[in-house]
């Protein structure tokens, strides 16, 4: 077995013949690979479709759903309820749209939850174009709440 020093010498000496850094990038390549499906592991193709920003196989022909939980101040409760009420009405009777669910928290009587589902991205596109999502658009932006989050799903098992 070499001695620590011996060991100290080899790598400066491998180093010094630029010997370490590729058997280091071959080792973690192959290391890698080893968490693609062994079908695909050593195809490029595979790993860049993996982690592409594509999702167009996962969301083929399901519909968008969208969340939005929002925190609307006190001081403006009446006037977010009429504009509310006037974009979930309007929503509900775009094409493409199937659904507008207005939600008030349990926990929380300033805490509202939003269900939307749409029937692809152009029924999302055509929903942010109307005069009633313009309502709470210039709500939010007047300051009318505290805090608003979104998040986007494709239906997996819808009724």
């Amino acid at each position: 077995n070499p001695s620590l020093p011996q060991v100290v010498w080899c790598v400066r000496d491998m180093l010094a013949r630029s010997l370490l850094v590729p058997t280091v990038f071959a080792a973690a390549t192959r290391s890698a690979s080893a968490f693609l499906p062994r079908t695909a592991a050593s195809s490029t193709t595979y790993a860049s479709r993996a982690f592409s920003s594509s999702n167009t196989a996962m969301s083929a022909g399901k519909p968008i759903s969208i969340i939005v939980e929002a925190d609307i101040k006190p001081e403006r409760m009446d006037e977010f309820l009429e504009l509310i009420q006037k974009n979930a009405e309007g929503s509900r009777e775009e094409p493409g749209c199937q659904r507008f669910d207005v939600l008030r928290s349990q926990d929380d009587p300033n805490k509202f939850f939003f269900y939307e589902v749409y029937d692809d991205a152009d029924a999302v596109a055509h929903h942010k174009a109307q005069p009633h999502f313009d309502l709470w658009t210039k709500f939010k932006e007047s300051e009318g709440i505290n805090q608003s989050v979104s998040k986007k799903a494709y239906g997996e098992f819808m009724t």
